[in-house]
């Protein structure tokens, strides 16, 4: 079973009992964070660390030692043996143990800490070959900045799409195109690069800061903007962005296909040039 931290303690994860009572059981009342171990290294974990603090800040969660997750998070990856294994480091916290009622406990209980690693390895085909994704109107709430354990609308719209075959599902709101059940999206249009701005709508994803710094880096022009449902017949190329998915393209949205349904360039090029960061981190 391995290895998982729980309030303080790193123990066998079958030892780890929730007490029923936790807020986040009864009211999905907390936050999470996941970041990718690169056999060697954490990818931008300091940035993860960074959206950690603010999820919590969001809402109100107070948990003291929280500058302490890149530690907890390598000794998880030394614990249970994945050196030399492309893993993940999962962590959620709760706002604790309280009887259920809607308002926060007063005082203030003590947070539910639960992190775990595990091998993880993305599909390489999709990666490299692209994959189909639904399109579907936004049903989720209106924080979809925080990163919250309350995933119900996600995991509904995910199921939907792989369902129907779709290898992710691609939120319309207001006829705009926002992000996915797990992962940011790009858009091609006339040369430039376009994504949903940072806003209570989308996640500020980590891989997409480091995907919009890298096309400055080549020159790409970008716009942090909103890419309307209505001009999917100007998207040339289009791509997914998210821990577990790196740089994914898509060639088909819905009944659209993308450009001539192949990667294209300027994908390619983003992809290589994250790719060549992660390779440089083990050297």
């Amino acid at each position: 079973m391995g290895i998982a931290y729980f309030n303080g303690n790193f123990l066998p994860k079958d030892e780890i009992k929730i007490n029923p009572d936790d807020r986040g059981f009864l009211f999905a009342d907390g936050i999470y964070e996941v970041v990718r171990w690169y056999q060697g290294h954490f990818y931008d974990i300091d940035s993860h660390l960074l959206r950690l603090k603010r999820s919590l800040k969001e809402l109100r969660i107070i948990w003291a030692e929280e500058d302490s997750f890149p530690y907890l998070a390598r000794e998880l990856i030394t614990l249970n043996e994945l050196e030399q294994q492309p893993s993940l480091v999962y962590i959620q916290i709760t706002r604790g143990v309280a009887p259920r009622t809607h308002d926060f406990p007063s005082p203030a209980v003590s947070p539910t800490v639960y992190a775990f690693a595990r091998n993880f390895m993305p599909d390489s085909s999709e990666i490299e070959n692209g994959v189909d994704v639904l399109l579907k109107k936004e049903m989720r709430w209106s924080r979809c900045d925080i990163k919250s354990v309350s995933l119900l609308p996600n995991t509904l719209s995910f199921q939907e799409a792989k369902e129907q075959g779709y290898q992710e599902c691609i939120f319309i709101r207001d006829g705009l195109i926002t992000e996915g059940t797990h992962s940011n999206i790009f858009f091609v249009i006339n040369g430039s690069l376009f994504t949903h701005p940072e806003s209570e709508h989308i996640l500020s994803g980590i891989t997409r800061k480091n995907i919009l710094r890298i096309a400055r880096e080549e020159g790409i022009p970008v716009s942090e903007s909103a890419v309307p449902d209505t001009m999917i017949d100007n998207i040339s190329e289009a791509f997914l962005a998210s821990t577990g998915a790196e740089v994914t393209p898509v060639i088909k949205m819905g009944d659209y296909m993308i450009g001539d349904g192949h990667p294209g360039p300027i994908t390619k090029l983003l992809k290589e040039k994250f790719q060549t960061e992660i390779i440089a981190l083990r050297d």
